[in-house]
């Protein structure tokens, strides 16, 4: 059984030793950095308390009590998350830290910074950003489209079947930004299809590389996604999301620095009168 196993489990721990435990739970990377001394006065008790403490769980000492914690930590970053019945509170908040953290690793190293330059190149060339998605992934593009307006980009957010498919009809020339978590939905292909045959520039930010839409864009961001409310992939996927759009915000208001500083001036003025 691993070390933070055995701390959130507490079997046949004592008041003191529970309090111990969690404080370990909540701090880890901290205690790693930590003496007896200095974790004893964290918790209250005492350098032989803490290596008695770490004898009973199994280990030689303190030191090697660390060498495990550190190891535990490095594995539980990035381990299969998943939501258990009746779990415990902790072991509950570390899941979401290690899904947020393993959702954000993933996405990074799937960049390509060659798709950011051509996306880039994008916006200096069309005169506004538009989004395409559905329910929570509509919701995500308010929020980008919030951030993109204020860094000097004209953006909308088109969450309707009709909207979508009349689009092309409406808009001479965007970035058009479509958020599908597997690529495949029939209305959002067709109006993209459409698009790629007049000037508009179509980036997907999926989970599937290989869907009908992501297949038609002319360039893909690849996000983690598993199909599985027990293991969070919603969750694991807006994550991503949220990190890209953000991410093309910053390049964005890199590259309209003085535009954007000025619009957030105008902004705070317009609110305080």
């Amino acid at each position: 059984m691993g070390l933070l196993k055995k701390l959130e489990e507490k079997e046949h721990f004592t008041e003191r030793e529970c309090e111990i435990a969690d404080y370990i739970l909540h701090n880890c990377e901290a205690v790693v950095k930590m003496t007896t001394r200095e974790l004893a006065v964290e918790t209250f008790t005492s350098a032989t308390v803490i290596v008695r403490f770490v004898k009973k769980i199994g280990y030689e000492g303190f030191q090697d009590f660390k060498l495990h914690l550190l190891g535990d930590i490095k594995e539980s970053r990035f381990e299969r998350v998943e939501v258990e019945r009746k779990e415990h509170m902790i072991s509950l908040m570390n899941k979401i830290s290690s899904l947020h953290e393993k959702s954000l690793y993933e996405t990074k190293e799937l960049l390509s910074i060659e798709e950011l330059d051509r996306i880039q190149t994008a916006f200096q060339q069309y005169p506004m950003v538009d989004f395409f998605g559905f329910d929570a992934n509509a919701a995500i593009g308010e929020y980008a489209s919030h951030n993109f307006i204020q860094a000097g980009m004209c953006s909308n957010v088109y969450s309707s079947v009709d909207k979508i498919l009349m689009y092309e009809y409406y808009v001479s020339r965007s970035v058009v930004i479509v958020i599908s978590r597997m690529g495949k939905n029939r209305y959002i292909y067709q109006a993209v299809r459409n698009l790629k045959k007049k000037d508009h520039f179509v980036v997907c930010i999926t989970g599937n590389r290989e869907s009908p839409i992501a297949k038609c864009a002319d360039a893909v961001f690849l996000c983690p996604y598993k199909e599985n409310v027990i293991q969070l992939g919603d969750a694991m996927f807006h994550t991503a999301v949220s990190y890209i759009l953000d991410l093309l915000v910053a390049v964005l208001i890199r590259n309209n620095y003085d535009g954007a500083r000025e619009l957030y001036q105008k902004h705070t003025e317009l609110f305080s009168r």
